[in-house]
């Protein structure tokens, strides 16, 4: 069975979404904490939280 080339784009975008969006944040946050200060800091922390929380919500969905 063959697919088509708008279901294989569909499907890789649906694989790659996540981590590309996981690494968008943690280089967000790792500029962000080498350069800014003050409100700086808080997008870092928040950008950062991000693969944390991710590995966390992974861990909890395959524990059910």
């Amino acid at each position: 069975m063959s697919l088509s080339r708008a279901s294989k784009r569909a499907n890789l975008w649906r694989t790659f979404a996540a981590p590309l969006l996981i690494l968008a944040a943690s280089i967000i946050g790792l500029v962000a904490a080498l350069v800014a200060n003050g409100p700086g800091d808080w997008i870092s922390w928040a950008a950062l939280s991000v693969p944390v929380a991710a590995i966390i919500w992974g861990r909890l969905r395959r524990s059910k």
